[in-house]
């Protein structure tokens, strides 16, 4: 397993009043990417092969997701201002980065020390009895309530340490932090030059040359929304007859490269570029093709961006909990170690993690609003 599998990340527009819908739609479904790779590949993946035809690899490429959120927080981070060259965006942004993020990432931290401290984390006992290394390895630690506070507010986004996290798949977030500060500089230092396309393809060559494939994706984002912001030109226009085939092109790497063996078509070798190249596509296909655009903003694309992050920080915890209870409890009755015990956990766990999600939504709202308002308190 790669660490580019355990991720989601928060993506925020500039204005609430001039939000694009469509980023927060691909958001969602990005959300459920991961949800899916950790549940039906890295959770139940040992214990059951329902899971692992080609065509649940690309619904399940966490890897995938994991650019295209990277990608998409280049975009939304920036776009306000390429928009508008107004300053006091990219200000407003900055306060309130650290405060968005770490509010929602302390209380779900608090949550996972409740569970851990009350003995209801079963993902070691889970893992052991199916030979799942994987699921083992984490809660391995003693639970102490002032670590999970100091995770929460400070290890989280300077250690990348699984075994002792106390939300593994929040390693991430150093990447999202300063990637967002990496866009708030370039924004604020070159948007405004006439030649600024020659600048940000230097950083692209340079994050290229230096392997920082992290902030590359987020340099893309940025580069999709100056293409957006000038998506009237010709040269636009002329692209979207060709945005059906680059979605496809997007699927069918996802697919191939992740389990094209027996499939009669040429394999494809899974690479972190190529998966760059794959996420800057979808995001740029929902940028500028229409009828996509539209599925993004339908209600049920809308409902699940508003609960990505939400969904995001809570399902690992659900997963280590409430799924690796309900899978030992099968396996101990009459359903056993089968395929209908593996199914009846993850629809149950789906379940769950929606429910919590749908919750937890008060929690990031409430982010939202501190960290507004501890904006407008600073720039006072």
């Amino acid at each position: 397993m790669t660490q580019a599998l355990n991720v989601n990340v928060v993506v925020e527009s500039p204005a609430a009043q001039d939000r694009l819908v469509f980023l927060d739609g691909l958001r969602g479904w990005a959300a459920l990417m991961v949800v899916l790779s950790h549940l039906l590949v890295f959770f139940v993946g040992s214990a059951s092969q329902a899971y692992k035809g080609w065509y649940w690899a690309f619904p399940t490429d966490g890897n995938l997701a994991v650019f295209i959120f990277f990608v998409l927080s280049g975009f939304a981070l920036s776009i306000g201002y390429i928009q508008t060259g107004r300053l006091s965006i990219l200000t407003a942004l900055c306060v309130r980065r650290y405060l968005r993020l770490a509010i929602p990432i302390l209380c779900a931290s608090l949550l996972a020390y409740a569970l851990h401290a009350g003995g209801l984390l079963y993902n070691v006992d889970a893992g052991r009895a199916h030979g799942n290394q994987w699921l083992a390895n984490f809660y391995t630690f003693a639970p102490g309530l002032f670590d999970s506070i100091r995770f929460s507010l400070y290890d989280v986004f300077t250690h990348r340490d699984a075994a002792r996290s106390y939300n593994p798949i929040l390693w991430t977030m150093p990447v999202e932090l300063y990637g967002s500060f990496v866009i708030f500089a370039v924004c604020a230092l070159l948007m405004h030059l006439k030649k600024r396309l020659f600048f940000v393809g230097a950083l692209m060559l340079y994050f290229i040359l230096t392997k920082n494939i992290y902030y590359l994706s987020f340099i893309c984002g940025l580069a999709i929304a100056l293409c957006y912001h000038h998506r009237d030109k010709p040269v636009f226009r002329k692209l979207r007859l060709a945005l059906p085939l680059l979605g496809i092109a997007v699927v069918y790497y996802s697919t191939v490269s992740l389990r094209g063996q027996g499939l009669s078509v040429s394999h494809i070798a899974r690479a972190d570029f190529l998966s760059i190249a794959a996420a800057s596509g979808m995001v740029f296909v929902a940028a500028f093709y229409a009828p996509f655009r539209r599925f993004l903003e339908s209600p049920l694309s809308r409902y699940l961006g508003s609960i990505s992050f939400p969904i995001y920080l809570t399902h690992f915890i659900v997963i280590c909990s409430f799924s690796s209870g309900m899978l030992l409890f099968l396996n101990a009755s009459e359903f056993g170690h089968g395929e209908r015990a593996v199914h009846m956990t993850v629809l149950a766990s789906l379940l769950v993690c929606f429910t919590i999600a749908h919750f937890f939504r008060h929690v990031e709202t409430l982010s939202i609003v501190v960290a507004r308002r501890f904006s407008d308190f600073m720039q006072k």
